[in-house]
């Protein structure tokens, strides 16, 4: 069905509803569709979503309403507890899920299906709902039904691989970095799917299966691990912050920080090691084997790398990022959370929001929201929801609930 008025622009129906199942693989799809304009209904269990009981917490003061992490994933989200693994419960959620337009969920594999509530057992009274299902590996495969965290991913895709120093183990990513891969994934999946479902004369919807270890994969294949693997017999191997293809390159100590810096063309490394020689006068710098392009570097990084370490010692981050700046050279501090905050690029990009917070007393909080804009569109700024907020809203608002029905479910644990 249209969503739009096609003469006057407005809406027919009120926005997209989902229902969101996710836990924290996924919660972030979730968000990015509520920060622009969804309606996304968490629906966590009566005891809360289990990263509600995730630090770190405002003050340090253990809450459920205060977890960071939880506030994090789930702004501009309503909120309603019901108890999936009783038959009363499953059967409020087959209500909800006939006038949803989306779900999310990131359940082991049979999670749904088995407690008759998957996508082939609601698609029968909503055939235009789509769902999203975001796990480990997909709901195909011999790895179907393995489990897996953030590190599991990591290691699974490949990441590991590419990541750390060339003579140390493996590591995985700052973070759980491998939750927002699948999750934006899925959220691109989702508008592709509505918009097949209400304007491409599709009509139904669709259920659309994100692998994380897939999604994380898309995310280094810059670095062309399969033709390298097919042609030369030879794994992408770990550079730490240097490189292969760029001498030097990497994160260099300072009086006060890092700097990252970067030289790529003839003409940058004259400008470098001219200035290297003014500040240190080394003249092993002007060595003619140094000059050209970054392959006839290749088999010297490892002195190209101490003439460069000696050179930054003598610099603050910000003396060594302006002046090479003035020499046109790619220098760059290595940003803290501080620094970010205080930023004036992004603060004039609108990037940060300040939200605040009723419960909990929390107060103010500053968010990363402002990931894209337009002039008609940006993200809202309502903070994450209480532990069921909104049950009265939805069950008696929307599902037409009596008072005594939603005490009796209460009552009996269900919400």
């Amino acid at each position: 069905m249209p969503r739009f008025d096609e003469y006057t622009g407005e809406h027919l129906i009120p926005p997209y509803r989902v229902l969101d199942l996710t836990d924290r693989r996924a919660a972030f799809c979730g968000r990015l569709l509520a920060d622009y304009g969804a309606d996304v209904v968490k629906v966590e269990p009566p005891s809360g979503d289990p990263s509600r009981g995730l630090g770190p917490y405002p003050g340090d003061v253990a809450d459920a309403e205060r977890s960071l992490d939880f506030l994090f994933y789930n702004t501009n989200k309503r909120s309603i507890t019901l108890d999936l693994e009783t038959e009363a419960g499953r059967g409020v959620f087959r209500r909800l899920a006939a006038d949803a337009d989306v779900i999310i969920e990131s359940y082991d594999r049979h999670f749904l299906g088995d407690r008759g509530i998957g996508y082939d057992d609601l698609r029968g009274d909503n055939p235009g709902l789509v769902m999203a299902s975001v796990t480990p590996f997909g709901s195909t495969g011999e790895w179907a039904d393995y489990s897996g965290d953030d590190l599991v991913v990591m290691a699974a895709s490949g990441y590991m691989q590419i990541t750390g120093e060339p003579d140390e183990p493996p590591v995985r990513q700052g973070n759980e970095h491998s939750h927002y891969p699948g999750a934006q994934y899925a959220a691109v999946g989702i508008l592709a799917a509505l918009y097949y479902r209400d304007f491409a004369d599709g009509g139904v919807g669709q259920h659309i299966d994100v692998s994380s270890q897939e999604a994380l994969i898309t995310y280094y294949t810059d670095a062309h691990p399969a033709l390298l693997w097919r042609k030369l017999g030879q794994n992408v191997t770990r550079v730490g912050t240097n490189s292969t293809l760029v001498i030097p390159l990497g994160a260099y100590p300072c009086k006060d920080g890092w700097i990252a810096a970067g030289v790529i063309t003839p003409r940058e490394w004259d400008a470098l090691a001219e200035w290297i020689h003014e500040v240190t006068g080394n003249d092993e710098v002007l060595n003619e084997a140094y000059r050209g392009g970054n392959q006839d570097r290749a088999e010297h990084i490892d002195i190209i790398t101490a003439l460069f370490l000696e050179f930054a010692e003598n610099f603050t981050v910000q003396e060594m990022f302006h002046e090479g700046q003035r020499r046109n050279l790619v220098f760059l501090p290595v940003n803290e959370v501080a620094d970010l905050l205080a930023d004036p690029q992004l603060a004039e990009s609108g990037f940060w929001y300040d939200i605040e917070h009723e419960e909990g007393s929390i107060g103010t909080i500053k968010y990363p929201l402002g990931i894209f804009h337009s002039e008609e569109v940006s993200a809202r700024r309502r903070p994450a929801p209480a532990l069921g907020a909104d049950n009265m809203a939805v069950y008696q608002g929307e599902l037409g609930m009596t008072a005594d029905e939603l005490a009796t479910l209460r009552g009996d644990g269900i919400i």
